[in-house]
């Protein structure tokens, strides 16, 4: 009988890279996490759990991240996608990662928080214009900081889950 041979423990992070790019410049020019994002990482989340035979523990984080996902898009705190976003990490850390993932994400998602607000003061008063033939998300990036700015949490939680993965290759 033919074993699998050893699950490189970098291949998640490898086949999850462009499509948490993809996620991060969609959130940010856009303001919107695309489903086929999300559904690409649980898919690579779920496919580790099932050669580590971990799927319950994984199923588990999952759910709660999708819980803790859909209460804050329910107090408004932030979108739906940011929701959907952190469920399917919750698939692709697993339990063994998860604080490790938290903690980058919670971490990342207030210094972008910070900058932002940082940003919007020079911005509103003028004394920050917009370069020009800048590009059409600076100037979208621009008029969203004159306004009231919205921050792409998707980012933070892309860095969270590239923090979860790195503290999750030593696991079994």
């Amino acid at each position: 009988m033919a074993t699998l041979p050893a699950f490189p423990a970098a291949l998640p992070l490898l086949l999850s890279l462009p499509v948490l790019l993809a996620a991060c410049v969609s959130d940010m020019r856009r303001r919107i996490i695309p489903d086929w994002t999300v559904l690409a990482l649980a898919g690579v989340g779920l496919g580790t759990a099932a050669l580590h035979n971990q799927i319950g523990p994984v199923l588990a984080t999952g759910a709660a991240c999708a819980g803790v996902g859909a209460g804050l898009s329910l107090l408004g705190l932030w979108g739906w996608g940011d929701a959907k976003l952190l469920a399917a990490a919750g698939l692709l850390v697993g339990p063994g990662a998860i604080l490790a993932m938290t903690n980058m994400m919670v971490l990342s998602g207030g210094l972008l928080a910070l900058v932002l607000i940082g940003l919007r003061g020079p911005v509103r008063a003028g004394r920050l214009p917009l370069p020009a033939g800048a590009p059409r998300w600076l100037a979208a990036e621009h008029r969203r900081l004159r306004r009231a700015p919205s921050v792409p949490y998707g980012l933070a939680i892309v860095a969270g889950i590239v923090a979860g993965i790195v503290a999750g290759m030593g696991a079994p």
